[in-house]
C-alpha cells in the first residue's frame, strides 16, 4: 500500500476546517458556499468525503480544487472507477478510444464528461486532465486531523468492520486507526468498505449516534437530505447533483459544508438562491 493511503494533518490553530460532502461535479454550488461562510484561503482548510467527479456540471474544475494548498480530498469510488478505467493509458500514455475496457460501469455511472477531455487525434486526454488524473493517483484512503478532543477523520464511505456482527465494536476504533497510521497499512477488505459500504445508516445502529472511542468521521457515498450521525459517522452526502435541472427545489437536497469546529452546516441546490442552515446532532 502507498503511504499517501493515509494522511495525518495537525489542528488548524490558524483558522477554520470545514468538510464538503460528495461534490460530483457541482462546483458552483461550493463556490456559493465559501463564499457564504467568508472561507479565508491564507488560513481555512477545506476536507472533501470523495466523488469529486461526475454526473454534476464541473467535473474538472472539482478535480483542480486538488492543486490547492488549502483542499484536502480522500478518493472515493467515482475516483476509483476513474482510475480503473484509466489504468492502462496511466501506464502507456496512449488511448485509442473511450471504451470501457475496465468493465466497471465509469461511463454509465456518470463518466461520460471525459469524452471533451479526449483528443482522438493525439491518442491522448487533455494536458489539464491529465494533470488532475496524476493528482487522483495520490489521494489517501483516510485523514486524520487534529489530536485528541480535536480530532476528527474523514473517509468516503464507512469504518464498519468486515464482519461486525461478531465484534465487540460495530465499527475501528481510534486505536485501531493509530495503528494503521504507524503501520501505513490497511487491509483490502477495509479499504473496500472504505469506498463501498453502505452497512452503517441501513442497520440497527442507525439511530445510535456516538460510538465512544471513535473521534467524529465525516463521511459521504450514501446521500440522504439532511446530514445523518450514526456510531460517530456524520454522513454528509446530500445529493448536490439531484437538484439539477430543478426549479425553486425545496425537499432538503443539495450540496453540504459543515463548519468542523461548531458542527454547523450550510447547504446549496440548485434552483434556490437560499442557503440552508444547521447544526450537526
Amino acid at each position: 500500500m502507498s503511504p499517501s493511503q493515509i494522511q495525518r494533518l495537525p489542528s488548524n490553530s490558524a483558522g477554520k476546517d470545514y468538510v464538503v460532502g460528495d461534490l460530483h461535479g457541482c462546483f458552483d454550488l461550493l463556490e456559493r458556499l465559501m463564499a457564504h461562510v467568508n472561507f479565508d484561503k491564507s488560513c481555512d482548510r477545506l476536507f472533501s468525503v470523495g466523488d469529486l467527479i461526475d454526473r454534476g456540471p464541473s467535473s474538472l474544475n472539482c478535480l483542480e480544487l486538488l492543486a490547492e494548498p488549502w483542499f484536502y480530498a480522500v478518493q472515493g469510488n467515482h475516483e476509483l472507477m476513474m482510475l480503473d478505467f484509466f489504468a492502462s493509458y496511466i501506464v502507456s500514455g496512449k488511448l485509442e478510444n473511450l471504451d470501457d475496457h475496465s468493465n466497471n460501469g465509469f461511463l454509465v455511472y456518470g463518466g461520460d464528461w471525459i469524452e471533451q477531455h479526449f483528443h482522438p487525434d493525439k491518442q491522448s486526454m487533455s494536458p489539464a486532465f491529465n494533470r488532475c488524473l496524476v493528482r487522483t493517483l495520490d489521494l489517501p484512503l483516510l485523514l486524520v486531523v487534529g489530536e485528541e478532543d480535536n480530532r476528527f477523520h474523514v473517509i468516503h464511505a464507512e469504518l464498519v468492520r468486515p464482519n461486525p456482527k461478531n465484534s465487540e465494536h460495530f465499527v475501528w476504533l481510534d486505536s485501531d486507526i493509530d495503528q494503521w497510521v504507524e503501520e501505513q497499512s490497511i487491509h483490502p477488505a477495509i479499504q473496500d468498505r472504505l469506498y463501498w459500504g453502505r452497512t452503517l445508516q441501513s442497520s440497527q445502529w442507525a439511530n445510535t449516534k456516538i460510538q465512544h472511542g471513535l473521534s467524529t468521521t465525516y463521511c459521504g457515498h450514501t446521500y440522504a437530505e439532511r446530514p445523518q450521525q450514526a456510531l460517530s459517522h456524520l454522513c454528509i452526502d446530500t445529493g448536490a447533483f439531484l437538484t439539477l435541472g430543478q426549479i425553486d427545489k425545496d425537499d432538503g437536497y443539495g450540496l453540504t459544508l459543515v463548519d468542523a469546529q461548531t458542527s454547523s452546516w450550510f447547504s446549496a441546490a440548485y434552483g434556490s438562491s437560499k442557503i440552508a442552515t444547521g447544526v450537526c446532532s
